[in-house]
């Protein structure tokens, strides 16, 4: 079970010039770090909240079909693109539309089979099942305030640490503070 982009989301939630104000930064010298920043600390907030904020397409895999219902491994799914499988006969397999529905409701969004239905049996091997979906808040106009806060506290914290070790007093905010931006947000268990 794993998941990667397949396509990237078009912006980051948290503009190039938001980071320049938040680090005090009024020169372009630093703007590809900057970037830099800005790109690590969306990744690890999805990563600790489980969640996609920018629109992005994901792929999502499994070894065969579950018992019951599909659990996405990210949350703010808008879309499904399609289920495909490798069939007992080694054929590639899209799975019809009208035999599963998208439940989006609560924290974890899943997939659920129409009434009747049965996922189809797979060939045995690694990634059998592929599923392609859309996952996030939208654009950075959408992605929520507190999530926006926690980057821009990552991302000065990051450049104003930006080598191992400084002989200058490290900058730092206290982890339990911004850290506890992301926690209505978090999804702590399935």
């Amino acid at each position: 079970m794993a998941y990667k982009i397949i396509q990237e989301p078009a912006s980051e939630p948290v503009s190039l010039d938001e980071a320049k104000i938040q680090c005090k930064v009024d020169h372009d010298a630093d703007d590809v770090l900057l970037a830099i920043f800005i790109k690590s600390a969306r990744e690890k907030a999805e990563h600790l909240t489980g969640r996609a904020f920018i629109t992005q397409t994901l792929e999502f895999t499994l070894d065969s079909f579950p018992a019951s219902e599909i659990i996405l491994p990210v949350s703010a799914v808008q879309e499904v693109l399609s289920i495909k499988y490798i069939s007992t006969t080694g054929d590639e397999v899209t799975l019809p539309t009208q035999l599963y529905s998208l439940n989006d409701y609560g924290i974890k969004h899943s997939l659920k089979l129409a009434f009747g239905a049965q996922w189809p049996e797979t060939q045995l091997e690694s990634n059998a099942v592929k599923i392609q979906f859309v996952a996030g808040y939208g654009d950075a106009d959408v992605v929520p305030g507190a999530i926006k806060s926690w980057m821009l506290l990552t991302i000065e914290s990051l450049y104003r640490n930006r080598g191992a070790v400084t002989s200058e007093q490290n900058y730092e905010i206290p982890n339990r503070f911004y850290d506890s931006l992301l926690d209505s947000f978090r999804i702590w268990s399935i």
